[in-house]
C-alpha cells in the first residue's frame, strides 16, 4: 500500500490507513525497526521494561555467554554517601 511521508513539526510521519491499523489490534504502542531496507512496525502488547529479559538471557546462555548471578559495581558515591 502506498502512502506519503509528511512533515509534522520538526519530524516526519506516515499516515497509516485504517484497515492496516485495524490489523495491529487495539494497542497504541508500536516498535519500529529497520529491516531489509524498509521499516518493520510491530505492536507492543505489553509495556514492561523487562518483558524480553528471559528470552534474551536464554539466547545468550545458548550462545555460550556466562550470566553472572550477581554483579557488584561499586563507585565513590556508594563508598561515601550510603550507610549500610
Amino acid at each position: 500500500m502506498e502512502t506519503t511521508i509528511i512533515k509534522i513539526g520538526n519530524s516526519k510521519g506516515l499516515i497509516i490507513p485504517k484497515r492496516l491499523l485495524d490489523s495491529l489490534g487495539e494497542g497504541k504502542t508500536v516498535n519500529i525497526n529497520v529491516k531489509d531496507g524498509g521499516l518493520l512496525i510491530t505492536p507492543l502488547t505489553e509495556i514492561k521494561s523487562r518483558v524480553n529479559w528471559e528470552r534474551q538471557f536464554s539466547e545468550a546462555i545458548a550462545k555460550g555467554h556466562i550470566i553472572e548471578e550477581s554483579i557488584h559495581i561499586e563507585n565513590d558515591f556508594d563508598k561515601q554517601e550510603w550507610t549500610w
